[in-house]
């Protein structure tokens, strides 16, 4: 099966981008919040990510934006993106 990570870099105002990214998941495919869709982890925007599907936040994302309570959310280091990017087929950029 092919396997996808699809990086999301836009804030929860963005929705079309949003909505474009969550079309294209599929079944095996994983989710790394980056930049300033990090903002997705707060308890007012996390509904809008899909359920069943791995979803990571870059730590040194969540740091520069001062966020900390990241619930259900794998919170990952540099080298752990670039270790997951190895491990999936590809890599399809939301921006």
């Amino acid at each position: 099966m092919s396997r996808s990570l699809h990086t999301l870099n836009t804030p929860p105002s963005d929705t079309d981008t949003l909505s474009h990214c969550l079309m294209a998941l599929s079944e095996g495919d994983e989710l790394l919040l980056i930049e300033d869709a990090v903002y997705f982890t707060l308890p007012a925007h996390r509904h809008k990510l899909p359920s069943g599907v791995p979803i990571h936040a870059l730590a040194v994302d969540l740091q520069a934006r001062g966020l900390t309570n990241a619930t259900d959310i794998s919170i990952i280091s540099d080298p752990e993106f670039v270790n997951l990017t190895l491990h999936c087929n590809r890599v399809v950029s939301w921006f």
